[in-house]
């Protein structure tokens, strides 16, 4: 599919802000790969708390760093961990810049924490991708460098981007005078003509002109732009719910050495007991789904319900620390932070480094708009996904595309989406027996004056777009995160505009932000790090019930805020169970079980009994061994403890 006709489809459900991002001014200040790996080998070298190594190596040959925080070397795998992850999707630059301040300020301010746990920090998985996004000239490459046949034509990489206009920069061109075969697609916002948006009837409004991104058309295919820098997105390349069939999720999971890399960290690290990635997810704002499944119907798609609690803490922590309140949504199939949830049975959080603060011009009051303007619908917070057809919900489209799935064989494509109404949803629901779900949406009609009795209808606040937003943020704080449009006349498309959002404005701030930025995620970690499981052993506690004759008592007690791992983990025996040993032969066993397994233990007080009856004629040689692969082995002597 061309990318202009890719940026069509996108604007229409609102998501074009995924793709034009950024600023070259925005990534000024930022720590490159070389100056990166200075900072951590400096970090290193400051505190006897830190020590620095390599997980692997990109598929260019740059070192992937760990940051190891820890109260001492022989230690650090003896304790509960926290993993830090930045980077996995390359335009994330801030990500890794607020990856070595936590790690900075936690050895100033918070080092006594890290007597009790073992903070991991790997701020950069995507070194080529972010060596990339630090060249002037980016849209903002979101993977590797694995080069892609973005239109298959069995070359690769033969059609990128440029700067045509030569202002330093690749943005957006308009085409005006559109052909017939390329019709126009978009207008002008006729409150910011800055902002483009699709037309709207009701509004008797005509598209007139194409968006494309800016460049020539390379290869002569037709196409401008359809074949350019590819990657694999390492964040779409691991196991849970991997997208088989998406171009950019890589031949099969964890194809990639860089996603190799740091799933094989996690596996040979079972003491990491939750985790945190910064990058383009958020599951603390917005509450991950409990509701729904994958296709197999066995897996939740996000998070299991008997989980939610945790998440729900977790978010409350993260506010709280932050003062963030809205975040953007994306899919997280295949991303590393839910594959360590479903498959790894870690609580597993993933938050944007940085949000856009929100500005106190983001509604524009129409109190002064005619008395017979029509005040605009708004759409209450009922829990559910706006998916753009109707008033139906994302959460049954969803459904529906799964059952289609499931009866057919066949994936859902684009261009079957576009062209689906509500009319043909109820259809087909109908049909598979699924029950739609609405976005509500308040009545404008009932909204009147408070000060008018008469029902005279109250003047509305007209909601900008996310769009207008970000425009009305830059201009607030002088920050050059957007091109104005300018006449160019192009070599094939005639006369066009080149302007647009600069790439990564929308995802990094100016480094000067940094600071402030990474000191609200510290206080978020070190919060975090006081939540950990906690397991402390009561007893044994030992009764003689007779000549050789013993009672043994002990239990398992969780006094942390979070789970020893996930409810989900728990019921699908995802990962390994602490295991409870007792010395015993078996046929001196009465009652009980000389080997129990342990794949869980609740928070706040949870706790897991043991008991047996024994005969023994020397209590003294007889031991119960713990072994716990997250939260460290013990071994007592039940003679010690008569």
């Amino acid at each position: 599919m061309a990318l202009h006709m890719k940026y069509s489809t996108l604007a229409a459900v609102g998501l074009m802000s995924v793709f034009s991002i950024g600023a070259v001014a925005q990534t000024e200040g930022y720590l490159s790969n070389l100056a990166l790996e200075d900072a951590m080998n400096s970090l290193a070298s400051s505190s006897k708390h830190a020590s620095v190594s390599t997980i692997g190596s990109s598929l260019e040959g740059n070192p992937i760093q760990l940051v190891t925080l820890a109260g001492s070397a022989d230690t650090a795998q003896s304790k509960p961990a926290l993993l830090i992850t930045a980077g996995l999707d390359g335009r994330y630059l801030a990500g890794t810049e607020v990856a070595v301040r936590i790690a900075r300020q936690v050895l100033s301010d918070h080092v006594e924490l890290l007597d009790s746990m073992t903070l991991y920090i790997v701020p950069r998985v995507n070194p080529d991708g972010a060596a990339r996004n630090l060249d002037r000239l980016t849209m903002g490459f979101v993977g590797n460098s694995r080069s892609i046949d973005d239109d298959r034509d069995r070359i690769t990489d033969e059609d990128s981007a440029e700067d045509i206009n030569g202002d330093g920069l690749i943005t957006m061109m308009r085409r005006l005078n559109s052909p017939i075969e390329d019709p126009a697609t978009h207008l002008a916002d006729p409150d910011d003509p800055r902002l483009n948006i699709k037309p709207d009837p009701k509004e008797n409004q005509r598209a007139s002109f194409t968006l494309y991104t800016e460049g020539v058309d390379n290869d002569s295919d037709g196409q401008i732009n359809e074949d350019g820098f590819g990657s694999i997105d390492l964040d779409q390349n691991f196991m849970h719910r991997w997208p088989e069939y998406d171009t950019y999720s890589g031949k099969y999971p964890l194809s990639e050495p860089e996603s190799n890399a740091i799933a094989q960290f996690v596996i040979n690290n079972d003491h990491i007991v939750m985790a945190l990635t910064l990058g383009r997810h958020d599951n603390l704002i917005n509450q991950p789904d409990t509701k729904s499944k994958d296709n197999s119907g066995a897996a939740p798609k996000a998070i299991d319900a008997k989980d939610a609690d945790v998440y729900k803490l977790a978010g409350e922590l993260y506010k709280d620390a932050t003062g963030f309140s809205s975040a953007p949504t994306e899919d997280i199939a295949g991303s590393f932070h839910a594959w360590l949830y479903a498959q790894r049975g870690i609580p597993s959080f993933a938050v944007i480094p940085w949000l856009r603060p929100e500005s106190e011009k983001a509604d524009v009051d129409q109190s002064d708009a005619s008395e017979n303007a029509e005040p605009e619908a708004e759409i209450v917070d009922s829990g559910l996904t706006p998916s753009g057809v109707g008033d139906i919900s994302q959460e049954t489209l969803d459904e529906l595309m799964e059952a289609y799935v499931a009866a057919t064989g066949e994936e859902v494509d684009e261009s079957m989406i576009s062209m689906i109404t509500p009319e043909m949803v109820e259809g087909f629901a109908a049909q598979a027996g699924i029950k739609i779900r609405r976005i509500t949406v308040a009545d404008p009609e009932t909204e009147v004056s408070s000060s008018d009795h008469a029902g005279k209808k109250k003047p509305k606040k007209k909601k900008l777009s996310d769009d207008a937003k970000w425009l009305t943020y830059f201009d607030e704080q002088g920050i050059d995160g957007f091109v104005d449009w300018k006449p160019f006349s192009h070599p094939t498309l005639g006369d066009v505009e080149i302007g647009g959002f600069v790439p990564l404005a929308r995802i990094n701030p100016p480094a000067d932000q940094l600071d402030t930025t990474s000191e609200k995620l510290t206080d978020f970690v070190v919060e975090l790090m006081s939540t950990r499981p906690s397991v402390s052993i009561v007893g044994p506690e030992i009764k003689q019930l007779g000549s050789g004759l013993y009672e043994v008592r002990l239990s398992l007690v969780n006094d942390g805020k979070l789970p020893t791992t996930t409810a989900y983990s728990q019921s699908k025996r995802t990962i390994r169970p602490i295991v409870v040993r007792l010395s015993t032969d078996l046929d001196q066993i009465v009652t009980g079980q000389r080997v129990g397994r342990v794949w869980g233990i609740d928070p706040n007080g949870g706790r897991s009994d043991h008991r047996w009856i024994i005969r023994s004629d020397d209590m003294s040689s007889e031991t119960i061994e713990i072994i716990d692969p997250r939260l460290g082995n013990h071994k007592i002597k039940l003679g010690d403890t008569e």
